[in-house]
């Protein structure tokens, strides 16, 4: 192997949420890569785990309804009991109230939830979620990669699997991964460390770990990836014939007593609190592959294009070309290979004097004129706006007026139900430019209550509370705020039991509603500052006017996805993403049945997948969500599918999701913001794209809400959207100045 690096696979101590590594992502596989220049190991993805352990499905539970357990999709039945870590997501029966357990496949068989009834899963109920420690990097036979690891409960709790088997998955470029489920040993004395290498001389694979009591065993397999879904036999052969059992002619798989293995050596490392697996090494391609995914993507240089002016324009002419040549972009490059294009400011007087001299006829064939200006960035203000959560950014057209308008959750001291002692409202928020939505220029004092506690639905119920993620968007040539509002809860819950909701706000009875903004009798759009001018709020039902949650009845947080001339409602309910079709010109009726699409599998994204919103890329949609509840552990999680080829995006199949978080909590700018999600994509006034999302107000141990944040977004040469990038990174100070060369000809 030319070049070679070295990487190191490892998981950490767990420390605090504060710092982004409790036990839900410490326990997972974090990669190193160690730089040819200091010689010190350089942690990828900020020292973030990259390869987690899927959650188990519940065995009762059919294959139909496990079917946007993606990451689940190869694993067959586990017969290891396990605790999982349970959080609210309803009751064991699917009702509402307390989570009733996690569910296990094989032997630990209990009883599934109610969402089973309508093809899906409820995270809590149907998935035991899983961690997982010592891992190990190993090469397959075709060159790919191999994982080994001993799998645990979430929180690294042993699940049981540890007596006799261990984690198996695959990765092409450590980038993605397939997870294979357990290699199982015909043992009950412990599989501690597992390792795997691949013998080509003898065309097998030898698996290496140590017994609870410190003992050396290793078996062989022909082939490691048929190895899950078998147990793999113990022969007949004690330590001292060993050598005999494994190099017998014809063994498929055996496994033994090892007096000669020797533990893999001590990595000796410089990350603090990394507990190190092994180092393997890998090629040039492969280690600036992992480097372009998982380090830091900064600008290196900017550049116009090399610019002329016709030296016989004279008048008008000459000055409408200088016009021209003041909406030179610049073309700025990163260390990726990507490039962005940004606006440049100009200098006014020198594009005046130019404009001057053009007109008058005093430009000469041969001359060269210079220009000044500054790349354009802005900096928005964080946070943006305080307490206002599930933000949403619009550009918008009001009769060629072009206007951004800004819409959130009102999350007063993190009480988003009814907040303020009982004022719950919707606020809008209109500027000409996004900063000027800003709580910094005023944007707070200008807003406008579009709802508030006590306006009715379309029903004639009233709305008492949340009025939660409301979203922007143009449905049927009309601008639609879809949104969800409670209610006032009944004196007993579903089940029967008493509701200390009752007579007050209650979020499960929250039901996502669409009200569109009225237009003339020439088709022109009123102002949409006026709350009369919008439509009474429906709420958004099936086909034949069911409600879109059977099981929990909350449904929430619902965007629109266009492609290839269909209509899509993706929302979440169940804990999970689901979709389904509507036609636009009826936006408060689904046209086909619900289907969920993303699963919470992970311990990153634990308990919950929410907030979906859905952008087009390249020919392909990016369908980014939020994970692992409301608070300083939300994260973002991102889902792909084809784009403008008739694709069927109510099948889990179509979507591709990725393992780890797009963005997670982190430093930004020098400040760390803890709990970033519910981000919806938007562009600012140059046509840049932006992400709006929120995260947690938290500070000396006291959560305090949620704050919204704007961000540019800049997509990396593999075409992946970076949601982080710094604003340094983005535009280097070095290089905001540029000049632009004018030839005369």
């Amino acid at each position: 192997m030319a070049n070679p690096y070295s990487l190191l696979c490892y998981t950490r101590v767990p420390t605090s949420r504060e710092e982004a590594n409790n036990a839900d992502i410490a326990l997972s596989m974090h990669l190193a890569l160690r730089s040819p220049v200091s010689g010190k190991w350089e942690p990828l993805n900020e020292n973030y785990g990259i390869f987690f352990a899927a959650g188990v499905p519940n065995a009762s539970v059919p294959a139909l309804a496990r079917r946007a357990c993606t990451a689940a999709a190869d694993l067959g039945a586990d017969s290891c009991v396990g605790t999982g870590k349970a959080g609210r997501a309803g009751g064991s029966d699917g009702s509402d109230g307390p989570n009733g357990g996690a569910g296990e496949a094989g032997g630990d068989v209990r009883p599934v939830s109610g969402a089973v009834a309508y093809d899906a899963v409820m995270p809590g109920v149907d998935i035991a979620l899983k961690s997982l420690k010592d891992p190990f990097l190993f090469r397959l036979a075709d060159g790919r990669f191999g994982i080994a690891a001993t799998r645990t409960d979430r929180d690294g709790v042993p699940d049981g699997s540890e007596r006799s088997a261990f984690l198996l998955a695959v990765s092409r470029d450590l980038l993605t991964y397939r997870q294979l489920g357990l290699v199982r040993l015909d043992t009950a004395d412990g599989v501690r460390s597992p390792s795997v290498s691949y013998d080509a001389a003898n065309r097998r694979y030898a698996i290496r770990w140590t017994d609870d009591c410190g003992r050396a065993r290793h078996a062989v397999v022909d082939d490691i990836l048929e190895a899950p879904g078998r147990v793999i036999a113990m022969p007949a052969a004690d330590a001292g014939d060993a050598a005999n059992a494994v190099g017998a002619a014809g063994e498929s798989s055996s496994v033994v007593a090892d007096a000669a293995f020797d533990a893999a050596p001590a990595v000796a490392h410089d990350i603090p609190g990394a507990v190190p697996g092994n180092v393997i090494e890998i090629g040039a391609k492969e280690a600036a592959s992992l480097i372009a995914r998982f380090g830091r993507v900064y600008n290196t240089g900017v550049s116009v294009r090399p610019t002329t002016l016709p030296a016989g324009l004279r008048g008008e002419d000459a000055r409408e070309m200088v016009g021209v040549l003041g909406k030179t972009v610049a073309v700025l490059r990163y260390s990726d290979g990507s490039t962005a294009v940004r606006a440049v400011d100009w200098d006014a007087s020198q594009l005046a004097r130019l404009a001057d001299d053009a007109a008058a006829g005093l430009l000469r064939p041969g001359d060269t004129r210079h220009v000044d200006g500054r790349v354009r960035q802005s900096v928005y203000p964080v946070p943006f706006a305080v307490e206002r959560a599930d933000p949403s950014v619009f550009a918008w057209n009001f009769n060629g007026e072009p206007m951004f308008l800004f819409i959130a959750t009102e999350d007063a001291d993190g009480n988003c139900v009814d907040p303020r002692g009982g004022r719950a409202h919707m606020p809008l928020r209109v500027a000409s430019t996004i900063e000027g939505l800003s709580d910094a220029a005023g944007g707070r004092a200008r807003e406008i209550d579009l709802l508030r506690r006590g306006d009715r639905n379309s029903e004639g119920r009233a709305m008492t509370g949340c009025f939660w993620a409301p979203e922007l968007h143009v449905i049927g040539g009309k601008l639609s705020i879809l949104f969800m509002p409670c209610f006032d809860g009944d004196p007993t819950n579903p089940d029967g039991t008493a509701n200390d909701r009752a007579g007050k706000p209650d979020m499960w009875t929250g039901i996502c509603h669409i009200m569109q903004l009225r237009q003339d009798a020439d088709g022109r759009d009123l102002d949409p500052r006026d709350p009369a001018h919008w439509t009474v709020p429906e709420p958004i039902l099936g086909a034949h006017g069911e409600a879109l949650n059977p099981v929990q009845r909350i449904s929430l947080d619902m965007t629109v996805i266009v492609d290839s001339g269909r209509w899509y409602y993706a929302w979440q309910q169940v804990g999970s993403v689901w979709i389904a079709s509507f036609d636009p010109s009826r936006p408060s009726r689904l046209t086909s049945r619900p289907a969920q699409i993303i699963v919470p599998e992970f311990a990153w994204d634990n308990m919950i997948a929410e907030g979906p919103n859905a952008f087009v890329h390249e020919g392909r949609i990016y369908l980014i969500y939020s994970g692992s509840l409301v608070g300083i552990d939300y994260t973002t999680g991102l889902a792909t599918a084809p784009a403008g080829q008739r694709a069927d995006l109510t099948d889990p199949a179509t979507w591709t999701k990725l393992d780890y978080p797009l963005q997670k909590s982190g430093v930004y700018n020098g400040a760390w913001q803890l709990g970033t999600g519910h981000g919806m994509w938007s562009h600012d006034e140059d046509g840049n794209l932006i992400y709006v999302f929120h995260n947690a107000e938290y500070e000396s141990g006291r959560y305090g809400g949620r704050d919204a944040q704007v961000r540019r977004v800049h997509w990396s040469a593999e075409g992946m959207p970076i949601l982080d990038m710094q604003s340094d990174e983005e535009l280097n100070p070095d290089y905001a100045g540029i000049r632009m060369n004018i030839v005369v000809q």
